[in-house]
């Protein structure tokens, strides 16, 4: 575990404890795995996993449509030098069981649902029917959302047994085999701050403008292997006290294909998305009803183009609260162009 001062509010922090986490996610969220992953545990581990953690898969399943990705937000609490995965086990189990539900899923933005509702529908059934009203549309199994509100402490306690079973000899080999990518991380970043505030370089790696930008007392800049996407940013509301941003970077270069390239031109063929990018590009982040009334243009419409642009990865999103905000994914629309560039000789 290494952490460093690269300016005096800019650290440098590589801590090898939250691979097992970021890989647990990975495997739960069924998003498909990167080769690095397959490589490093195998099909027939991986097809193991999942038969013995039935009951996680299924209830993660049900609700991962309400951000469970959340659960990673709890970080932000204890991420320092000291940090394990034994570390983030303790202190979310010691949360009593409505605020560590309320912290594990974006409830704001589904229906404004607040701590208090989580409490009640713990024990109280009608508070647990609208509870699944409000979400219904994003959850589809009554009975998944059910046994993660009221099964809690054994989702979390499978979660984190399934992080202990990820952090295997086999990972800490690859760890260690990758640590000129690590290195490079850290010259570049060290660079970087040179000549860029750490918040300016933060949107860069992620490809956006934030809507969210502190103030930030201390930047944490973290290299992963086995982070599922590009960059993943944790972060307290504007104004909290003791602020601070957590960055996940992946350290792989982004594997494209002819496929993506495909599939994002496509996307832009399209005039309206096209216009979309280009008012998110003039305008910075915006939430989806503005940007209904930026083209004059049915909510559904927007809606069915939104969701074409983010399949896409033409556009990134920011939870806010109960809003979202939508703003155009520079990086990705770079790299494809620089691959229609390399592909066609121009």
């Amino acid at each position: 575990m290494q952490f460093e001062n690269i300016t005096p509010n800019s650290i440098y922090a590589f801590t090898p404890e939250t691979e097992p986490i970021f890989g647990a996610l990975c495997l739960l969220s069924g998003e498909q795995l990167h080769q690095e992953f397959s490589n490093i545990f195998g099909a027939d581990k991986i097809g193991d996993i999942k038969k013995r953690y039935r009951f996680l898969f299924e209830t993660f399943d049900a609700v991962k449509e309400l951000y469970l990705w959340n659960i990673t937000d709890i970080m932000l609490d204890i991420f320092d030098e000291q940090f394990s995965a034994d570390s983030f086990y303790e202190y979310t189990v010691s949360m009593p069981d409505d605020e560590r539900i309320f912290k594990m899923a974006a409830w704001s933005y589904f229906g404004k649902i607040t701590q208090k509702d989580i409490a009640d529908s713990i024990t109280d059934d009608k508070a647990l029917d609208k509870l699944y009203s409000k979400v219904s549309d994003f959850c589809k199994s009554f009975l998944g959302l059910t046994t993660f509100i009221r099964q809690n402490r054994k989702f979390t306690d499978e979660f984190f047994s399934l992080v202990k079973d990820l952090n295997t000899p086999a990972l800490i080999k690859a760890i260690k085999a990758r640590k000129g990518e690590f290195s490079k991380f850290k010259d570049t970043l060290t660079r970087s701050l040179e000549k860029d505030k750490p918040l300016q370089y933060s949107q860069e790696l992620m490809g956006k403008t934030f809507h969210n930008r502190g103030p930030y007392e201390t930047f944490y800049f973290v290299p992963s292997l086995l982070l599922p996407k590009r960059a993943l940013r944790l972060f307290y509301e504007n104004g909290t006290k003791h602020n601070k941003q957590i960055l996940f970077c992946n350290i792989l270069e982004a594997q494209n294909n002819m496929q993506d390239a495909v599939t994002a031109l496509k996307s832009l063929s399209d005039e309206t998305r096209y216009q979309i990018l280009k008012v998110l590009s003039q305008k910075g982040p915006m939430k989806g009803q503005d940007i209904v009334k930026e083209l004059n243009l049915a909510p559904s419409t927007i809606s069915h183009h939104m969701t074409g642009l983010k399949e896409s990865g033409l556009i990134t999103e920011e939870p806010v609260k109960t809003s979202k905000y939508y703003g155009i994914a520079s990086n990705r629309i770079n790299e494809i162009f620089d691959m229609v560039k390399k592909d066609l000789n121009i």
